[in-house]
């Protein structure tokens, strides 16, 4: 490169410079002195806006294209819900945003009523003025709040091979209100049973969802792919994974709780502990 080449190099950088300096001095003018943004700022102190959280989203993948089918976004939304821990967080995420939403328009109109505009508490000696206000308009813009005021919470199924590969998915989108009516309905049960046959019949197909095809074949190996109550083999009948506790009584798709069956000693056994 010649010497003309790094000049022209050199002149540029030094022109670029030269304008950060600038404009970080009009910056600091403004952020020091304009009256607009110290009156905005005073506003921004008195309403604490809560930040949206995605925390609350829900997804999760299956292996059996049947129960993927079956099991509705909602299902999956109704069983989470029934825990404790995850019901409190999307209700406590409900009430911020209700928060926000009652509180915006107060705050919408006091920034409103700010009439303050291109004026400053020191006198803006050497400097342009309209390159002040350009630059108090900019951090006007900047320092509005613009809170999220209502609350959806997406859920995502998705269906994946035995090896991993997602090739399908669905996915919905549930309102504050609908989540809250959700919630109400948990409320109507007897004990640990659920009084809703809607609320129950959910639990009950997530809770058979557990099963993966993983865990169903594990079963299958532990009890020697052989029914336990009949104990014909796979050769001669079809095998099934049943739940020693029934759903319907309060059992859960864990492997312990599971055992293999032949179709015809699962259909006889029905939903009945024996």
């Amino acid at each position: 490169m010649g010497k003309v080449m790094w000049g022209i190099l050199i002149s540029f950088v030094i022109i670029f410079l030269i304008g950060l300096i600038i404009r970080q001095l009009y910056l600091s003018f403004v952020k020091k002195y304009s009256i607009l943004l110290n009156k905005v700022q005073e506003i921004n102190k008195r309403y604490a806006f809560y930040k949206f959280s995605c925390e609350c989203d829900l997804s999760h993948t299956y292996d059996n294209e049947k129960f993927f089918q079956n099991i509705s976004e909602e299902d999956y939304l109704i069983y989470q819900l029934q825990f404790y821990n995850y019901k409190n967080k999307v209700l406590n995420q409900i009430g911020f945003m209700n928060y926000n939403y009652l509180n915006f328009p107060k705050y919408q109109n006091e920034i409103k009523e700010l009439t303050i505009k291109n004026e400053y508490s020191k006198k803006p000696k050497g400097y342009v003025v309209k390159l002040l206000n350009y630059y108090e308009n900019k951090l006007y813009q900047k320092s509005l709040q613009k809170p999220v005021t209502s609350f959806y919470l997406k859920v995502t199924l998705y269906l994946a091979k035995i090896n991993g590969q997602v090739y399908n998915k669905k996915e919905k989108s549930f309102t504050s209100e609908r989540i809250k009516n959700l919630v109400n309905r948990l409320k109507n049960k007897n004990g640990d049973f659920y009084l809703d046959k809607g609320i129950w019949d959910a639990i009950s197909r997530v809770e058979r969802g557990r099963v993966t095809n993983k865990l169903r074949f594990a079963v299958y190996k532990r009890d020697g792919y052989r029914c336990r109550y009949c104990h014909r083999s796979q050769n001669v009948a079809v095998l099934e994974v049943d739940h020693i506790i029934p759903i319907a009584k309060g059992g859960k798709s864990t492997f312990n709780n599971l055992q293999t069956l032949c179709h015809d000693c699962n259909s006889s056994k029905s939903d009945r502990l024996l």
